[in-house]
């Protein structure tokens, strides 16, 4: 399949624009206003709240996680009985309690597989708040230097305005200030990409076995791949994840034994990871959580339900478009898999759906017009944030951003598996 059926989907997406120099001062202007915003909230927040308690709450749980690796050995930082008093500790010490707002203390889980714990005892090195400091300026450098590698692969020209903007958005932002290290979901995501379009396939499923770290991201990608019939990169990611596993066996028989009672410890229904901020999430659980609180739970669920088996038909649909030749195709389909894959899956937080830049990357490389739209949808996710958190709070602003980015993916979800069913021709 040639480029040339894209061409009239080229000139539908691309917006007719006011003169240069009035849209790049309205640009330049939202740049200024979210980055001073966001300069503003993390400033109040910290004077308010402290450090630890909202701001750098997930880094608490890496870094303690560390620390009892240093201290008790590679299996510890699934043991919470072991992290509660370092934690416990860096609560006390740098949270500010108030009785208008807070967090309440409870024990922040390092959910992920070996050997990924690994990446938390370096930072340990350091004082908390150095070591927190450098835990973000490290993955904010490393997310907007592999942006950069996603723009020369790619194609994409002049990628300086949507890399900042991916950098300001709210997923960024809130990933950033919180301490996450879903950054990582890019670069592996983007350079399982750039492998496929080289139909290095094997490659390609050596990177994507990387998202294990964050399991959930697979839930839909695992079965297109199926239905595309792509063995060699399968093959790629279960040669990969045994290599990940295997050293762990050799390093200390224990450890993924212990991996898999803590998940079973954190991770069941009434498990902490399970619950942490779930009506904040882009996925129907968050909802029909948020829904509940209007319309009776019995018809909402079954709604949500029904939305959740609809967005995977849709986004197993765009498996077709990895089954062909035609860049278009198959990056429309790697777009609306990493969309229905965030608002699929049952955990789900806003940072995940970075999921969504290598794709994103990769369909603007082919339609340009897109950029400028792309640019401003970043900084819209931020404004949205920022402006909920000063009237209602952080909590709400949390929520209406998770349901207005799912609205978002299933837009996404919709256009692409619309488009690549218009013209089935597999190649």
């Amino acid at each position: 399949m040639s480029l040339e059926p894209w061409a009239e989907l080229r000139v539908m997406i691309t917006p007719s624009r006011p003169s240069t120099a009035s849209r790049r001062t309205w640009v330049l202007g939202a740049f200024v206003v979210v980055l001073l915003a966001e300069a503003a909230f993390l400033i109040l927040v910290v004077i308010e709240r402290g450090v630890f308690e909202y701001i750098g709450l997930d880094y608490r749980g890496s870094r303690t996680a560390g620390q009892v690796i240093v201290e008790h050995g590679l299996g510890a930082a699934y043991d919470s009985s072991l992290l509660e008093g370092p934690q416990h500790e860096l609560y006390e010490k740098f949270v500010r309690q108030s009785k208008l707002h807070g967090l309440p203390f409870y024990v922040i889980p390092a959910p992920y597989p070996p050997p990924f714990t690994l990446a938390f005892v370096p930072s340990t090195v350091l004082p908390p708040i150095p070591g927190f400091i450098a835990w973000t300026l490290f993955h904010a450098v490393i997310l907007a230097l592999y942006q950069l590698r996603l723009a020369r692969c790619f194609a994409v020209t002049r990628p300086g305005l949507l890399i900042a903007a991916v950098l300001l958005s709210g997923p960024a932002f809130i990933h950033l200030i919180m301490g996450q290290l879903s950054v990582w979901l890019v670069v592996f995501f983007g350079e399982s990409l750039v492998a496929f379009e080289k139909r290095r396939h094997v490659k390609c499923g050596i990177w994507l076995s990387f998202l294990i770290c964050k399991p959930q991201v697979l839930v839909l990608i695992l079965p297109a791949l199926l239905l595309a019939r792509q063995w060699h990169v399968l093959l790629g990611m279960i040669m990969a994840t045994a290599a990940l596993i295997a050293p762990t066996f050799l390093l200390s028989p224990g450890w993924f034994a212990d991996f898999l009672g803590g998940i079973y410890d954190a991770a069941g229904s009434s498990g902490t990871v399970m619950n942490i901020f779930p009506s904040s999430m882009t996925n129907w659980r968050a909802f029909a959580l948020n829904a509940s609180h209007y319309f009776p739970p019995k018809i909402v669920w079954p709604a949500a339900a029904a939305a959740m088996l609809a967005t995977a038909v849709a986004g197993l649909s765009c498996s077709s478009g990895l089954r062909s030749r035609a860049l278009g195709r198959q990056r429309l389909a790697w777009l609306g898999l990493a969309a229905s894959t965030c608002a699929f899956s049952w955990h789900a937080h806003v940072h995940q759906s970075l999921l969504l830049v290598p794709p994103l990357f990769a369909v603007v490389g082919l339609w340009p017009g897109l950029k400028d739209r792309a640019v401003f949808a970043f900084l819209g996710t931020s404004a949205v944030f920022l402006v909920f958190s000063a009237v209602l709070g952080i909590g709400e602003a949390h929520d209406i951003l998770g349901l207005t980015m799912l609205a978002g993916l299933i837009v996404i979800t919709a256009y692409c598996a619309l488009s690549l069913q218009a013209d089935p021709t597999p190649g």
